[in-house]
């Protein structure tokens, strides 16, 4: 599966979301219920950015 990535090398939300073929409402879902822990945030603009590890997180956290 292609991924872009910005030019930090981390994913934005909405790229997350496309990634896992869901919506940004089930990242934020699985973030409130302590189903994936929070990602790092841009200090500038409090933005999430996912790293690789988080979307791993997010994959087994889909598969159970």
């Amino acid at each position: 599966m292609a991924r872009k990535r910005d030019r930090e090398g981390v994913y934005r939300s909405a790229q997350v979301a496309k990634i896992f073929g869901v919506a940004p409402r089930t990242l934020y879902r699985m973030l409130a219920s302590g189903r994936i822990p929070e990602p790092m945030r841009n200090p500038e603009n409090r933005y999430r950015l996912w790293t690789d590890v988080d979307l791993q997180a997010i994959r087994e956290a889909l598969q159970k």
